[in-house]
């Protein structure tokens, strides 16, 4: 070979070399546009955030108990190394004794769902001097109030709840565990077949159809219950005045859901004072969730013939909810308990008129 076809032949495959490299560059970038595409997208960033959010509130929450707990053993401390008691210390243990006696039985009795708890619970009592404890307990008049907008508004009020959902363990609400499946999720449901059949597009309403699968839960009661428990979630997974502007009023947190933790599925109870008695007896019918749960499937319906259908088509021929059988299960009197449950759990209605909430199955 010649010196110029050794020349031309060199430069064809430097010039095949070069092309190589650039085809490789460009296809890892490509690579990494597609990943930023996937990963680093706007509507994943907002989950992320969510999620953020939502961990930071958990952290200042936990940090808030642990110095009330701090607290609580230091008063301990302090007491154990107080000076012996005079001779009349008798006396203020007897009248401390008798404080304590008139506060249990006020609880047991009391009606008043809204008077804010005392912080730690029995630690109130613990903190309190001897020569203090003689002083009567002020009582207030009943009422039952919705949240008052005082430093927060009512909308970003979250009650306190019990559940871990980092743990994946036995929870009220399965689905809060995917945050990043239900807060893409419409805040209205596009469909009431979503929580009759489930549905595919809505994984928010799929998961709380496939929960009221297992309860022997009535179409009507289904789908009332199903639409309540979708907006409450929406709430619960972005507080705004929207979300919360959806919620009837029977369904907002009153005060006292606001001063004892407990699991998140006793605030979807229609009845502001039933959900107060059994968030106060909790520790009693705790071990019995699943009997509790699935008997009150069976006893709380929905004042709704039963011959009567709950859909209707729309002017796009579209099923969608009946304008009566909306406003009655988004309306409190529109809910009611059967006789049985009134007589297995009287203690849960306390304080209700039953001739407003029972209602007999025909």
């Amino acid at each position: 070979m010649s010196s110029n076809e050794k020349k031309r032949l060199r430069d064809r495959r430097s010039q095949q070399t070069l092309r190589e490299k650039k085809l490789r560059h460009t296809t890892q970038l490509e690579e990494q546009v597609a990943h930023c595409q996937q990963h680093h997208s706007d509507q994943g960033v907002q989950c992320l955030l969510q999620v953020i959010r939502g961990l930071r509130k958990q952290n200042e929450a936990l940090l808030t108990r642990q110095k009330s707990l701090k607290s609580l053993v230091n008063s301990w401390e302090t007491e154990l190394a107080e000076p012996a008691a005079t001779d009349d210390s008798s006396h203020h243990l007897s009248s401390m004794y008798k404080e304590t006696s008139d506060r249990e039985a006020q609880f047991s009795l009391q009606t008043n769902f809204n008077e804010p708890i005392p912080q730690h619970g029995i630690s109130s009592l613990l903190n309190v001097s001897i020569s203090a404890a003689s002083t009567p307990p002020q009582i207030q008049s009943p009422s039952l109030e919705p949240l008052s907008a005082e430093a927060t508004p009512p909308w970003n009020q979250i009650p306190p709840h019990t559940d871990d959902f980092s743990t994946r363990t036995t929870i009220s609400c399965p689905w809060l565990v995917y945050p990043e499946l239900i807060i893409p999720c419409p805040d209205i449901p596009s469909s009431p077949l979503d929580f009759i059949y489930g549905t595919k597009t809505n994984p928010l309403a799929d998961m709380i159809h496939t929960a009221l699968q297992r309860r022997p839960v009535r179409e009507p009661e289904r789908l009332g219950t199903g639409w309540l428990t979708y907006h409450f979630s929406r709430w619960i997974i972005a507080p705004s005045p929207e979300t919360y502007g959806r919620l009837p009023a029977f369904l907002r947190p009153v005060q006292g859901q606001m001063t004892v933790p407990h699991p998140l599925v006793l605030d979807f109870l229609p009845w502001p004072r039933l959900r107060m008695n059994l968030i106060r007896r909790w520790h009693l019918y705790s071990k019995d969730r699943d009997d509790l749960f699935g008997f009150m499937a069976c006893c709380v319906r929905i004042r709704w013939p039963w011959n009567e259908t709950i859909l209707e088509r729309n002017e796009r021929n579209e099923l969608c909810i009946k304008k009566a059988f909306y406003e009655m299960f988004m309306s409190e009197s529109g809910w009611g308990l059967t006789p049985e449950f009134i007589r297995r759990y009287p203690d849960l209605v306390e304080g209700m008129d039953i001739n407003q909430i029972v209602i007999e199955l025909l």
